[in-house]
């Protein structure tokens, strides 16, 4: 059954089993036996003694655990190693820790319990027939019941569905009888169980076992080319984003949160257009952003929320509470937010410049809440926006923008386009308290006249921009005026103004020679005013002439000729031909004409 080396018969597979009555004595080397009854594999370290005839079919001569106590001069298997004493000469001290089964392996046996069990009764369930056919490494072994008294490989004489086989050492390899019935073939791997005390199952190799058997393999988790890329390289990749969709891409995972969130990329919050719930989208983030400060996001500058029609007055809150060092935002669109909205954010957001209310129709004014105004000083000057837009402000009045006026005294650029209500009293509180302002427009105006005009030319060399386009009540007298005092300025739209003529562009082209930029569509211009604009204003760039139906090709060809510079020249509804056209493509080389004659091509 085994030699001194521990090795069996081919079919003892590292497993010991019953032996007959005349073989019995010490085991010296360290081999294993398995019950029949729970496939228990305990370690034989010494035995001793008869274990019985396993022709009788007796299971009492296989030993359990519980009896490897006993002194091994009684003859029943005792658990010390083989070069220890006896657990009998230890009579009243506690046996060293070799004599001491590990009962920690036991137990991990015990917790498989139930899953042999039902592995056992499937094959109980199966166990009809008169053989099993194993295939194990390209060769097959066939097991014959008891009762055909036919003989199997050792390993498998005591598997539970063979019942009790032949006690020969060696068996060989036979035909089954013909009177047998074929059982259904089963992979069996002999080496899946390693065990030291008990039948422990390893869980890898058991996982393993049953894959093979199943035919499934693991899946091998594939890790994306994206996670390949180191931190920097995302986070620029994350800069292109906006806040909304960098939001969506901290939720990835734990790397794409923690980068998604670098204060570097929380500079500008952008949630133009969106369907989301925007007060509480700007409440969680304000909020997330505070994780440093708990009170406020220092690293928000600038905020962009054009077209969020649903946001109100509570999400400006949020903004005016947390993002004191604000400098820039965008409101386009936001037609439910109030004048007391816009009084907290100016008031808390102290470096406040760039403010965009484009389409707030709701605003008429802007000012400091009664409590901050409390605290400011006696001039009460502590808004200090640079640029602000309240174009299509339809209910802003002239009330209102002495209010504006008097408190943003450093704005350098407004705009106040289709600002409907505005008259030249209007114009006058902005020409007295914003000295330093450099742009400025009130196109489709309608009620400003030259009086408003005449206002204006206060700001003398402060002011380089100035649209006064379709208000049609200001004539060559108010050009004159800007003409006269503002003669750093750089554009001028005097568009659909039909009573300015080349009187007033005269006297501009002569004072204000560094014009870049010019619009009269629309009004009563002539070649005479071309040719003395193309003497004086040598550096235009952009020049329309749409719609003024005395220009011919003589005023064209003096342009074409001096401005070599020009980029953009609108002729459209002009009376010019294709000689014209031809005049600015050869001296103007990136010139871009804007026509409506079909044979410019």
């Amino acid at each position: 059954m085994g030699n001194q080396n521990g090795r069996g018969t081919p079919g003892s597979d590292r497993r010991s089993c019953r032996t007959n009555s005349s073989f019995s004595g010490s085991f010296t080397s360290s081999q294993t036996y398995m019950s029949s009854n729970d496939f228990t594999m305990t370690p034989m370290s010494s035995v001793g003694g008869s274990l019985g005839n396993s022709r009788s079919g007796s299971r009492d001569g296989i030993q359990t655990l519980d009896q490897s106590y006993h002194d091994s001069s009684s003859g029943v298997v005792s658990d010390a190693p083989p070069s220890y004493p006896p657990l009998t000469s230890f009579q009243d001290q506690e046996p060293p820790e070799e004599y001491t089964p590990d009962y920690a392996k036991i137990s991990a046996g015990k917790s498989q319990k139930h899953r042999r069990e039902r592995d056992r009764a499937e094959r109980e369930a199966h166990a009809q027939h008169d053989y099993v056919e194993y295939t194990d490494q390209g060769h097959e072994y066939y097991i014959y019941d008891n009762s055909h008294h036919e003989r199997a490989p050792q390993q498998y004489r005591l598997d539970p569905r063979v019942g009790q086989a032949s006690n020969s050492k060696n068996h060989g390899y036979h035909e089954p009888p013909a009177y047998a019935t074929p059982y259904a073939t089963q992979v069996v791997y002999p080496d899946i169980h390693s065990a030291q005390y008990g039948d422990i199952y390893d869980a890898d190799l058991e996982d393993t076992e049953r894959m093979i058997r199943s035919g499934v393999k693991k899946k091998r988790s594939r890790h994306s080319q994206f996670d390949r890329l180191p931190d920097d390289v995302i986070v620029k990749i994350f800069a292109n984003l906006s806040s909304d969709e960098l939001s969506r891409c901290s939720l990835v995972n734990r790397r794409w949160y923690n980068l998604a969130w670098e204060p570097s990329l929380w500079k500008t919050i952008k949630l133009s257009n969106v369907e989301l719930p925007i007060d509480k989208a700007l409440r969680s983030l304000t909020k997330r952003l505070s994780y440093d400060t708990p009170t406020v996001c220092v690293m928000v500058e600038k905020i962009v929320l054009n077209g969020c029609d649903k946001l109100t007055d509570k999400g400006l809150h949020y903004i005016a509470k947390r993002c004191v060092e604000l400098r820039h935002l965008e409101l386009q669109g936001c037609t439910t937010i109030s004048n007391r909205a816009i009084f907290e954010v100016v008031s808390r957001c102290v470096n406040l410049e760039y403010l965009n209310l484009q389409g707030c129709s709701s605003i008429t004014c802007i000012s400091l809440t009664p409590e901050a105004a409390m605290q400011t000083t006696q001039n009460g000057r502590q808004i200090f926006l640079r640029h602000l837009d309240m174009t299509d402000c339809y209910d802003l009045e002239d009330a209102g923008l002495q209010i504006i006026a008097s408190h943003c005294t450093k704005i350098q650029h407004l705009y106040l386009r289709r600002c409907v209500r505005i008259t030249d009293l209007g114009i006058q509180y902005v020409a007295s308290y914003c000295s330093n302002l450099r742009e400025f427009s009130v196109s489709d105006c309608r009620k400003i006249t030259d009086f408003g005009m005449r206002e204006l030319s206060k700001l003398e060399n402060n002011l380089r921009y100035l649209s006064v386009a379709k208000c049609d009540k200001v004539s060559d007298v108010g050009i004159k005026y800007i003409a006269k005092h503002c003669k750093k300025l750089r554009y001028l739209n005097v568009r659909g103004c039909e009573a300015v003529s080349d009187d007033s562009l005269d006297l501009l082209a002569q004072n204000c020679t560094r014009l870049k930029s010019l619009d009269v569509g629309k009004c009563d211009i002539t070649d005479e005013g071309l040719h003395i604009l193309a003497n004086f204003c040598s550096h235009l760039r952009k020049l329309s002439l749409k719609s003024c139906d005395a220009i011919t090709n003589d005023g064209i060809l003096a342009i074409a000729k001096t401005c070599k510079g020009l980029q953009q020249l609108n002729i459209q509804d002009c009376h010019v031909t294709v000689d014209a056209y031809k005049a600015v493509k050869k001296h103007c080389k990136k010139c871009i004409i804007e026509h409506t004659n079909p044979g410019f091509y």
